[in-house]
């Protein structure tokens, strides 16, 4: 994925329309499907995000056939939809936000059963703490104890009460291509 023309963006069929991908993403382990009306500059924003699914989905040895994402350039108010979330009956999971800590915890639902339940908190901690560090962890450990399992599995990990958690921002709001 080093080689020249890497993000050069060439032009693919996918599920049923012509879409404009880079390179590298055509290399992933899944199928990834911008959004209608996708930015192609959002792609750099993506690209990091995408290779840690891609090595995590090898590594865990995880079924994910496809991952849409979004672009919401100059959004000026809140994005109507979640995050992201996981079907696991297409086996497909769906992010707007393009930070390591959604995608996350959307492969701790990938990994376990159950909605927001003990299962999912207990293999999203998990995930957090071997691929985060520093203010990404401590963001995404806040983010975490918005759920009571969040709040249950860091008591059992830390041996104390969890913070209080801050519902983050929307990560597109006014944010320029």
């Amino acid at each position: 994925m080093g080689y020249r023309g890497a993000n050069r963006l060439i032009e693919l069929k996918i599920a049923g329309r012509y879409r404009k991908l880079p390179i590298w993403a055509t290399d992933l382990s899944f199928e990834v499907r911008p959004g209608l009306n996708f930015d192609h500059r959002a792609w750099k924003l993506w690209k990091p995000v995408l290779l840690l699914l891609n090595s995590i989905v090898k590594k865990e040895k995880l079924k994910i056939d496809w991952v849409r994402i979004h672009s919401h350039f100059n959004a000026k108010r809140d994005i109507p939809h979640a995050m992201g979330w996981w079907d696991p009956e297409s086996r497909a999971m769906f992010l707007c936000h393009f930070d390591k800590e959604t995608m996350l915890h959307e492969v701790g639902h990938v990994m376990s059963s159950g909605f927001h339940g003990d299962p999912w908190a207990k293999a999203t901690i998990k995930l957090y703490l071997k691929y985060l560090k520093g203010r990404e962890l401590d963001r995404a450990i806040n983010h975490f104890v918005y759920y009571l399992s969040g709040r249950r599995v860091y008591k059992k990990l830390y041996g104390e009460r969890a913070p209080t958690s801050n519902v983050p921002p929307n990560i597109w709001l006014n944010r320029k291509p």
